[in-house]
């Protein structure tokens, strides 16, 4: 049993001439606020996807680490809970939601071994994992250049709690990471180290921060892959489609009388803009 607790990380952090700070944060929380998350427009983002992630894997997962809420408030009229239950209630809630979720993983086992004994298969995972989902964290990836509108809802009372938490959480780290200023042309990298800059191009470094922003759809980048995995993995995202991790990646903006506007993004062009085009 695990209470929820987000886990916040800036990855990069990036600022151009025209004092646009570009942010990129690595989280994990509760997955119940992933759509919460995602009706910022704003945001560029890649999530853990449950049809990434193997049965045996997540139901593992599930029963070693249920992720619940850190409040648990009383029922009322409106979107907001009441007064928030005595650590004694708590506990009993929280036992009983860890019961239920291993009820369901146990249901969805046997449920998958008598289909298996039934027709020789197993259920394939994207229909397995996602009923599993209130009772899992999520790993998703988030840039933008602005937050203030993010911060004003989300932090606000009228928040579910453990969003209220979350976006605390990112606020106090924005406030205190020094950004590092860009010139024109350079680009905001994630997940790429000084080291890696001063070795490649800078075709071959957003090359490689795509892929490793890309593969939080299993777990986040840990070091634990080569340059060849790197620019196979963007290859292949590029020629099925799959633009989203592009947008992490972005080029300091030149600088006019007003700020450009770019997409969801203010004074940065993102990779995705320009990847199918010799900008390099």
């Amino acid at each position: 049993m695990i209470h929820f607790k987000p886990e916040v990380k800036i990855i990069a952090d990036s600022l151009n001439c025209g004092g646009d700070r570009l942010t990129t944060f690595q989280l994990k929380y509760w997955r119940p606020l992933l759509p919460e998350m995602n009706t910022h427009r704003v945001f560029s983002r890649n999530a853990s996807s449950s049809r990434a992630a193997g049965t045996e894997r997540v139901f593992e997962e599930v029963m070693n680490e249920t992720w619940l809420p850190k409040h648990w408030n009383a029922e009322q009229k409106g979107m907001q809970g009441g007064e928030e239950f005595d650590p004694d209630t708590q506990a009993i809630i929280d036992q009983e939601i860890c019961e239920l979720s291993d009820f369901v993983v146990d249901r969805l086992k046997t449920l998958d071994e008598r289909v298996r004994r039934r027709t020789g298969m197993h259920i394939h995972k994207q229909y397995l994992n996602r009923y599993t989902e209130p009772f899992r964290a999520v790993n998703q990836l988030v840039s933008s250049t602005d937050w203030e509108n993010f911060f004003k809802l989300r932090i606000s009372p009228l928040a579910q709690p453990e969003m209220q938490d979350l976006a605390k959480e990112m606020q106090a780290q924005i406030q205190a990471s020094e950004p590092k200023w860009l010139k024109e042309g350079e680009l905001h990298l994630p997940y790429v180290t000084e080291q890696e800059k001063q070795k490649y191009d800078i075709g071959i470094l957003a090359k490689i921060s795509t892929a490793r922003c890309a593969r939080v759809c299993y777990k986040p980048y840990e070091g634990n892959t080569t340059l060849e995995k790197d620019i196979a993995l963007h290859d292949q995202l590029l020629a099925n489609g799959h633009m989203s991790p592009f947008e992490h990646v972005a080029m300091a903006d030149g600088f006019g009388i007003a700020p450009k506007q770019w997409n969801n993004f203010t004074g940065w062009r993102q990779y995705r803009d320009f990847v199918k085009t010799a900008w390099y």
